[in-house]
């Protein structure tokens, strides 16, 4: 099947490829651990070296590569926003980089990159969308545009709270659905509540591989109780997705993988904007 571009993913610790067909499928995917703040030497060369005897197509790169830390520096549309952005060229070849949104209300600053891909690649005029991850996104379509959004770091949050600290436990953590919905209903501020990870465990109401349930429980339930109350669609896959699934009872509308969704997103972006 002909390659209509070549998409790239390229986040802050990681970076994805796609050779995307016509139709938004994916026809091949090449992964590294080549990240916009993990990876070394001039992108050129690591963009060279990750596509390999892929250049029969046009190149559109979307996530942190765009920052002001990435290749080029691809300047933020602020929201309200439709999702036809126009991407920014690179040098390289026939490349070009998605810009990020901002968000402005009031006092509230808002940003995302790789994000905004996905929620185009979902093509759903109204909706409130979730989008778990290291920094967690709740976003609001309306009439296609992307009319607010509101970052959460949970998942930041919670990898450095298991790293080090009060809630290192020096165990191997096993998935609890018990201590994840201990975690949902614990009472109090949210720190607070995580402190209850570290009490429950002296007390022996909370065994030592379920803290990270615990903590999970208390961080998403957290980010779902500050979330808009509408019907949402969830951007997940995998353990995640189930977790989310579980917190939000009967609000999920939809649950959308977020792989397939980015190469659409980059197709849709491409062709809105002409390159290709």
């Amino acid at each position: 099947m002909i390659t209509a571009l070549i998409g790239i993913d390229w986040g802050s610790s990681s970076v994805r490829a796609f050779r995307i067909a016509p139709d938004g499928t994916i026809l091949e995917t090449r992964r590294a651990a080549d990240g916009v703040f993990t990876g070394q030497g001039p992108y050129q060369d690591r963009l060279r070296a990750l596509l390999g005897d892929w250049r029969d197509a046009p190149i559109l790169l979307c996530g942190m590569i765009g920052s002001d830390r990435g290749w080029v520096h691809a300047p933020y549309v602020e929201a309200p926003a439709t999702l036809d952005l126009k991407p920014v060229a690179a040098p390289f070849d026939d490349a070009h980089i998605v810009p990020g949104i901002a968000f402005v209300d009031g006092e509230t600053c808002d940003v995302m990159r790789g994000e905004e891909t996905l929620l185009a690649g979902l093509d759903a005029p109204d909706a409130v969308v979730c989008l778990p991850g290291t920094h967690s996104k709740w976003a609001t379509l309306e009439s296609g545009r992307l009319t607010r959004f509101r970052t959460y770091m949970t998942g930041e949050i919670r990898a450095a709270m298991l790293a080090s600290g009060a809630f290192a436990t020096g165990v191997e953590q096993a998935a609890s659905p018990g201590a994840f919905a201990q975690g949902l209903h614990a009472a109090g501020p949210v720190t607070a509540a995580l402190f209850q990870a570290r009490a429950r465990r002296l007390l022996g109401k909370l065994a030592p591989e379920h803290t990270a349930s615990f903590v999970d429980g208390v961080l998403i339930g957290a980010e779902i109780a500050d979330a808009p109350a509408h019907a949402v669609t969830l951007v997940a896959a995998g353990p995640i997705a189930g977790q989310y699934k579980s917190a939000l009872a009967g609000r999920i509308g939809a649950v959308v993988d977020p792989e397939p969704l980015a190469a659409r997103g980059l197709l849709r972006i491409a062709r809105r904007a002409g390159l290709v």
